[in-house]
């Protein structure tokens, strides 16, 4: 487990220095999801109300921090290409590109040692901190890895709370940082597609 863990960890610091396509999936449908699943899950109570408040302000929190030091780059990407006078002619897409770096995993670790204090400080359940690592990973590695389970993740409400909090805030301050981003998600419909003969 630990070489695995390891390995995964490698990988994931080794994708924040990478620049990575803006996609709805990501930026949208899980993020929305999460704050579903709190709502569906949550019982109210004085002390989950507090812990909420706890994950919306830190999620914020950390989502304005990882926007403000993200970086993107424009990149166009061959959707097709036709023959023209028996010459490959290929159509792009222009795509935007966002990169993390380590002001990226500093957001990420620290939201995985708040949802570790609330689940050991707070509601004094008992906890594994290379498992919870191990499943952290595995989550932002692998975006479907976050519907597996789901009623045995009820309990981990607090988990959705932070993740949705944080990856929504980072959206909000990232698209007002970079317009190109808002535009991307937003705007999908207007795609601009230009020909290999007008790159430049």
């Amino acid at each position: 487990m630990a070489v695995i863990i390891l390995i995964l960890l490698i990988y994931f610091i080794h994708e924040q220095f990478e620049f990575s396509v803006v996609k709805k999936f990501t930026y949208f449908f899980l993020p929305g999801f999460s704050l579903i699943q709190v709502f569906l899950v949550f019982e109210s109570s004085s002390k989950n109300w507090l812990i909420l408040a706890i994950a919306i302000c830190i999620g914020g929190a950390v989502g304005y921090y990882q926007a403000k030091y993200s970086k993107i780059k424009q990149q166009l990407t061959p959707v097709y290409y036709f023959y023209e006078a028996k010459k490959e002619r290929k159509i792009y897409k222009k795509v935007v590109l966002v990169k993390g770096g380590r002001h990226y995993l500093y957001g990420w670790f620290t939201i995985f040692f708040v949802q570790l204090f609330i689940q050991i400080g707070l509601l004094a359940q008992k906890g594994d901190i290379t498992h919870h690592l191990y499943e952290e990973l595995l989550n932002d590695l692998f975006s479907i890895y976050r519907f597996q389970g789901l009623e045995e993740k009820s309990d981990s409400w607090y988990a959705w709370a932070l993740y949705g909090a944080s990856s929504l805030f980072y959206l909000f301050f990232l698209m007002r940082k970079y317009p190109k981003v808002r535009e991307i998600l937003f705007h999908t419909d207007k795609e601009e597609l230009v020909e290999e003969g007008g790159i430049k």
